[in-house]
């Protein structure tokens, strides 16, 4: 199972790819322009935001590994944010090698704001990853609010 895991994630980074080079290529600077339709956030919020979740659920609650809330406001640029999504890969890896024989074993632990949760490693997994695709979709509808016109995204791309 720990295989096709790999194999799902590896399709999701693709996907990624895509869009942070789509940032990085066409949008640059306007990743901090506010968007009115999204309560004022900015894309670079989203992409912060995602990796706060992998970081949240992976390795604060499943790892208890320390974690500091990231602030988007200290990561203006694709070019600061890239690292980030490179220690959120490098956390996946620790947490299914971690995990590959427990995916069903429930957790029991805090979240952030010290509110208990119960779930086991593969919702987790599963839950990071729908959750970082929501707010891919969102990214691109930004993108587009902001005169651009998005590539596709899905992981099968046409």
């Amino acid at each position: 199972m720990i295989q096709v895991l790999n194999q799902q994630y590896e399709l999701v980074q693709g996907s990624r790819e895509v869009v942070l080079n789509f940032i990085d290529t066409e949008v640059g600077e306007d990743l901090n322009k506010p968007v009115g339709a999204f309560e004022d956030r900015t894309i670079r919020y989203l992409l912060i935001h995602t990796v706060n979740t992998y970081f949240q659920w992976l390795g604060y609650f499943a790892m208890k590994m320390p974690f500091d809330l990231l602030n988007d406001e200290g990561f203006r640029t694709i070019d600061e944010i890239l690292p980030l999504y490179k220690q959120m890969d490098e956390l996946v890896t620790k947490f299914l090698n971690n995990f590959q024989e427990h995916l069903n074993t429930p957790l029991d632990n805090v979240r952030s704001g010290n509110r208990r949760a119960i779930a086991t490693p593969l919702e987790l997994f599963t839950h990071v990853m729908t959750h970082e695709f929501h707010h891919k979709g969102q990214i691109m509808t930004m993108c587009r609010m902001l005169g651009y016109t998005p590539p596709d995204t899905d992981v099968i791309r046409f």
